[in-house]
């Protein structure tokens, strides 16, 4: 049977410490990239349990794979196993959101800082910034709504295994859907984590602008 990929997380993270500068704008923005980056600790947590439950789900429908028809009642077991593990991975992927959603509207403050710079360049770098935060977030939207339509396939796929009427057939056919879906939701975390990238990038040159006006 083709080897089944139970999930996969986000692995680049969001570079964006406290970082005073001196001036009064200056330090705004340190403080609101401060706090995006201190309600994004929600989101860093789930990522690294949600890494730990995906790598245990994995090894457990590994091993239910290898279980016979005679072997029903083991089978039922390991089934149960799985959807637990589901569904606490559908409860740290809604924590996660809430963590981005939290450090989405941090961004409120931006407005404010943008209108007040007096400086041209600045105030372009710092639009910049700004479009370059919303676009991680939209990225980030666009994973998790693939990841949960990856757990429903996965149900599917589990309800299955547990369903001894299952033939062969249909077991691979879900199989693959989850393979392919997991390859979608793949994409869709490498365009976040370019996304991240971007950003970390233009953060550091908003600040090498804002050192070379002082």
């Amino acid at each position: 049977m083709k080897k089944i990929v139970i999930g996969t997380f986000l692995s680049t993270s969001l570079l964006l410490s406290a970082c005073s500068i001196g001036a009064s704008n200056d330090d705004k923005l340190s403080d609101t990239l401060a706090k995006v980056y201190e309600e994004e600790q929600g989101y860093r947590d789930a990522q690294q349990k949600l890494a730990e439950l995906e790598k245990k789900e994995q090894s457990t429908f590994n091993e239910a794979m290898k279980l016979t028809q005679e072997q029903k009642d083991e089978v039922l077991l390991k089934v149960e196993e799985l959807k637990a593990s589901l569904s606490e991975r559908l409860t740290l992927l809604k924590e996660e959101n809430e963590s981005i959603n939290n450090a989405q509207e941090s961004l409120s403050s931006f407005e404010e800082i943008i209108k007040d710079e007096k400086e041209e360049n600045i105030k372009t770098s710092l639009t910049d910034l700004k479009a370059s935060l919303e676009s991680r977030y939209d990225a980030h939207e666009v994973v998790s709504d693939e990841y949960e339509k990856l757990t429903d396939l996965q149900i599917s796929l589990y309800d299955l295994l547990a369903d001894e009427k299952t033939q062969q057939t249909q077991l691979q056919e879900q199989v693959d859907k989850v393979n392919k879906q997991n390859d979608v939701v793949q994409s869709a975390i490498n365009a976040f984590n370019e996304a991240t990238k971007k950003l970390n990038e233009t953060k550091s040159s908003v600040y090498d602008s804002l050192d070379e006006e002082k």
